[in-house]
């Protein structure tokens, strides 16, 4: 499988309103990354759904559907009781998309 390189723009980085409220986000991206993948070395699933959780609703408001989109997969998985195992491919998945995401206008 050959992962997508290209960067993922939110909609909301042309807006002069919003742009450093987009930057500040994307900059905390390698954070929440860690925090992802802490909970996956230390099987914290509650941790995981809650961080998941909270990226779902965040990357909407900051205008990343898509990866509002990928961390709701993730969520739902996880709220369903799937394991951890069944649920690292999607986690890949988000953890990709997040690695794309940026500020910068499109």
């Amino acid at each position: 499988m050959t992962t997508n390189s290209e960067p993922i723009h939110s909609s909301l980085a042309s807006d002069p309103d919003y742009i450093d409220l987009v930057k500040e986000f994307v900059s905390e991206f390698p954070i929440k990354s860690e925090t992802i993948r802490r909970c996956i070395l230390e099987k914290n699933l509650n941790m995981l759904q809650r961080t998941m959780h909270q990226m779902r609703g965040a990357c909407g408001g900051y205008g990343f559907p898509t990866l509002t989109e990928s961390a709701g997969k993730v969520e739902e998985k996880l709220k369903a009781g799937q394991t951890l195992e069944s649920v690292e491919a999607s986690i890949s998945e988000f953890l990709n998309l997040l690695a794309r995401a940026t500020a910068e206008k499109a």
